[in-house]
C-alpha cells in the first residue's frame, strides 16, 4: 500500500484545492490531473480512496467519494478514516453478476430454513448492511515444456486368424510433453478468513476479464494484502502431486506413466492478480462476530450460523420426548440395552465433540487463515475414492482385530481379560462406525494442527468418564438394575453437558475473534 508519490522524486504529493491539480511539497513540482492520471497508468496504478478502520485497521477502497459509517470486517459503527492513495492495477476481474436483491434473498432463505439460528441474524437493519465488495486473489499457473524419451504402451483388441486377442505393444518413444494448471485461486486479502473465501469457490474464470476501473464503480475493493510467495511452494507441491497420481497420459494410442512425464517437464510458475465479487455482511455480538458472504459471480452462500441456546434447549426437550413416547410404544427396554444404547451415544459425542474442539482451536490460533498469520500451514490434498475406501477398510479391519484380541485373552482367562472384553465390543464397534462415516463424508483431507490435550480435556473427559461407568457395570454386575439404569442416567447426564459444551464451541467457531491486523498480516513473520 503506498500514499500518492510524485513522478519526479519520490515524494508524497497533494491535491492542491486553489489550483486544482497535483503538488510535491518537495520537489515543488506541479501536474496536472491528467497528466497525473497518465503518469499512475504508466505504472499500472490507479487512484482510489482508502477508508481505514481504525478500531481493527481492516482497509477497504473506492474509487466513489464514499463515507463509510461502518466497517465490514469488524462490524465497527464507526467512522472510517479516509486518505487517498495509489493501489496497483490488478491484472483481471470477474464482474458482478448477482444482484444485491439475490443475495439477500439467498441468505434470507438460508437463515429462515435454520432452526436453531438466533432471530436477530434475520434483522432488517443488520441485512442491509450487505456490501458489495472486490476480493483480491493471486491466479497462479504452472506450466512447462519438453521431451519425453521413454517407453509408452498401446492395448486393443485384434484379431488373429478370426479369434479376438487383448493385445499389449511397447513402443521407445520421443515426444514434445507439456504441463499447464491454469487460474489456481489464492486469497490475497488478510482482512477476509481464507475458510470463507474457499466456501464461496469457485469462480467462473469463462465470465473473467482484464480490468478495468469503471468496474469499481459503486463498489468497494479490499486491498491486496498478501504475498503470493506465501502460497507459491505449497501450490506447485499440490500441483506436483496431482500430476504424479494420474493413472497415464494416453495420446494416439499410446498410453505414458505421468510421473515419467512429469520428470521431463520443466515446470515454472507464473502469476496474476484479480478482483472477485462477493456481497458481504458481518454482525457485531459484543466482542465476537459472524460473516455472510455470497459469491457475485455464482450466487454461492458462506455463512456462519450460531446456535440459539433458547431454540436449542427447546428443541432438544421436544426431540427426547418424542424419542421416549416412540421407544415406549415399539421397543421393550430392558436396563442392559438402556445403558448400551446410552454409552453408544456418550461415544458419538466424544467424537463430535473432538472433532468441533480441533476446528475450534485451529480458528483461535488461525492455523487456517494463511493471510492473517503470514504462514501457509494450511495444505489441502484431494483423496480419491480408492484411498477413502481403503483408509474406511483400515479402520473397520483394526476394530475387528482388537474385538478378536479382547476375546482370545477372555478365553485364555489373562488377568484384565474380562474388563477388555466387556470394553471393547461397546467402544470398538461405535467407534469404527463414527469413523467411517465421517470418512465417507469427506471429500478433502486438511493437514492441520490439532487441538491440545489441555484445550480439550475438560470437554471430553466427560464422555470418557460415561463410557467407562457403562464398561465398569457391564464387566462387573450387568444383572443388576439399578447399576445399569443408574450408569445409563449418568451417561445420559455426561452426554447432556458435553453437548452443551458442543454448542459453545460451534458458537465459538462461527462467532469468530473480533479482527485486530497487525505485523503479521501479508505474510511477514
Amino acid at each position: 500500500m503506498t500514499v500518492m508519490r510524485c513522478p519526479h522524486c519520490g515524494g508524497e504529493v497533494s491535491f492542491d484545492p486553489e489550483g486544482q491539480d497535483i503538488r510535491c511539497e518537495y520537489c515543488d513540482s506541479i501536474l496536472s490531473i491528467d497528466d497525473y492520471r497518465n503518469y499512475l497508468d504508466s505504472k499500472g496504478m490507479y487512484q482510489a480512496n482508502e477508508l481505514v478502520c481504525s478500531q481493527c485497521g481492516a482497509s477497504i477502497i473506492s474509487t466513489d467519494a464514499t463515507v463509510a459509517t461502518f466497517c465490514s470486517f469488524c462490524g465497527s459503527p464507526l467512522v472510517l478514516d479516509s486518505r487517498i492513495r495509489e493501489e496497483k492495477k490488478p491484472d483481471l476481474i470477474i464482474p458482478f453478476r448477482v444482484k444485491k436483491a439475490a443475495a439477500v434473498k439467498k441468505y434470507r432463505e438460508k437463515i429462515q430454513n435454520t432452526l436453531l439460528a438466533p432471530d436477530w441474524m434475520s434483522d432488517d437493519d443488520s441485512i442491509e448492511k450487505f456490501r458489495g465488495i472486490y476480493m483480491p486473489f493471486h491466479l497462479f499457473r504452472y506450466s512447462g515444456n519438453g521431451v519425453y524419451r521413454g517407453k509408452a504402451t498401446s492395448n486393443k483388441v485384434e484379431k488373429i486368424n478370426g479369434e479376438k486377442y487383448d493385445v499389449t505393444r511397447t513402443y521407445l518413444i520421443e515426444a514434445p510433453a507439456e504441463v499447464d494448471y491454469d487460474e489456481i485461486p489464492a486469497d490475497a486479502s488478510a482482512s477476509f478468513p481464507d475458510p470463507m473465501s474457499r466456501a464461496l469457490s469457485p469462480y467462473r474464470s469463462k465470465y473473467m476479464e482484464e480490468f478495468q476501473l469503471p468496474y469499481l464503480s459503486g463498489y468497494y475493493a479490499d486491498g491486496n494484502d498478501v504475498s503470493a510467495d506465501l502460497y507459491g511452494p505449497d501450490y506447485e507441491k499440490i500441483a506436483r502431486s496431482d500430476m504424479k497420481s494420474r493413472d497415464g497420459i494416453k495420446a494416439d494410442k499410446l498410453s505414458v506413466v505421468a510421473s515419467d512425464v512429469l520428470q521431463s517437464v520443466e515446470v515454472k510458475q507464473s502469476t496474476k492478480t484479480a478482483l472477485f465479487p462477493a456481497w458481504f455482511l458481518s454482525f457485531r455480538n459484543g466482542d465476537r462476530i459472524s460473516y455472510a458472504a455470497v459469491n457475485g459471480d455464482t450466487g454461492e452462500l458462506a455463512v456462519d450460523i450460531p446456535i440459539d441456546f433458547r431454540k436449542y434447549l427447546t428443541a432438544s426437550v421436544i426431540v427426547a420426548g418424542a424419542v421416549s413416547v416412540i421407544l415406549n410404544l415399539f421397543f421393550t427396554i430392558t436396563p442392559i440395552s438402556f445403558m448400551t444404547v446410552a454409552s453408544i451415544i456418550s461415544v458419538i459425542t466424544y467424537f463430535t465433540a473432538d472433532r468441533l474442539l480441533d476446528e475450534t482451536y485451529r480458528q483461535s490460533k488461525h492455523i487456517d487463515d494463511a493471510g492473517y498469520t503470514g504462514k501457509n500451514e494450511d495444505k489441502v490434498v484431494t483423496r480419491s475414492a480408492w484411498q477413502k475406501g481403503m483408509t474406511v477398510f483400515g479402520t473397520i479391519l483394526t476394530g475387528l482385530v482388537i474385538i478378536l484380541l479382547a476375546l482370545i485373552l477372555a478365553a485364555l482367562g489373562k488377568p484384565g481379560a474380562a474388563v477388555i472384553a466387556g470394553i471393547a465390543p461397546i467402544v470398538i464397534i461405535s467407534t469404527v462406525i463414527v469413523k467411517c462415516v465421517i470418512e465417507l463424508s469427506t471429500d478433502i483431507r486438511i493437514r492441520k494442527k490439532k487441538a491440545t490435550v489441555f484445550y480439550k480435556f475438560l470437554t471430553l473427559i466427560k464422555p470418557t468418564l460415561a463410557v467407562f461407568a457403562c464398561a465398569a457395570v457391564y464387566v462387573m454386575d450387568r444383572n443388576s438394575d439399578m447399576l445399569c439404569y443408574g450408569a445409563g442416567i449418568v451417561s445420559i447426564l455426561m452426554t447432556v453437558w458435553t453437548a452443551l459444551d458442543i454448542v459453545r464451541a460451534q458458537n465459538r467457531l462461527t462467532m469468530r475473534d473480533i479482527p485486530l491486523f497487525t505485523g503479521k498480516r501479508g505474510g511477514d513473520v
